[in-house]
């Protein structure tokens, strides 16, 4: 179901765990992740980006170095085709190149400006569940003395299991950022949306 044009943002409940979520992503280090040890390298390094933003005042090169860190393991291309679904497919090379480096560069600026935000959230890997031919890596994180559920998908490239996205409080950011392409595509053009997508403030503009 589409998303009405009101309804962009996500709902204040789970808005948080929403700006938090790349920082929860960065729980990787930069070789490919093994199966085998999957739960406990997510858990290790999420620990060691905490430490790391404990440790760094500036929130700005806290977010260099912790992207750092996520770079090699999300596959930032599927990501960028699943949020456009069909459509993408009817893009020519050189617009899925453009694409794909504009949706990258969105994820990691939405990253950094919510830094700040964190405040020294606990998170814990608890169970990693096979669905079909996907792994879900299920993490919970406490706010407030709640217990919110994070869902981290992997798919096997190759033997390297990388992320394609994120579930938090059961809802999809690749759905979300597909209803919002749909939307703005009903009304424009994709130079329009690249055009929007490029913005700094996408998530401002789909919030009026």
């Amino acid at each position: 179901m589409r998303m009405k044009k009101g309804e962009w943002k996500w709902q204040n409940k789970g808005e948080k765990m929403k700006k938090f979520v790349l920082f929860l992503c960065v729980a990787l280090n930069l070789w490919a992740l093994p199966l085998q040890t999957l739960p406990q390298t997510m858990q290790a390094n999420i620990d060691k980006s905490r430490a790391l933003l404990k440790k760094e005042a500036n929130t700005d090169k806290a977010a260099q170095q912790i992207i750092a860190l996520f770079d090699e393991v999300f596959d930032y291309e599927l990501m960028a085709k699943l949020s456009l679904s069909k459509r993408y497919n009817t893009l020519t090379p050189a617009q899925k190149s453009e694409f794909n480096k504009a949706f990258e560069e969105q994820l990691k600026v939405s990253f950094t400006s919510k830094l700040g935000l964190y405040k020294d959230e606990e998170i814990k890997v608890t169970t990693l569940d096979k669905v079909k031919e996907r792994m879900f890596l299920n993490s919970q994180m406490i706010i407030n003395g709640e217990v919110k559920n994070i869902i981290f998908k992997f798919y096997d490239k190759k033997g390297d299991w990388l992320i394609y996205d994120v579930d938090i409080l059961g809802v999809s950011i690749i759905q979300t950022y597909r209803s919002q392409f749909a939307d703005l595509l009903d009304k424009a053009d994709f130079n329009t949306l690249l055009d929007t997508l490029k913005a700094t403030k996408f998530e401002k503009i789909n919030a009026r």
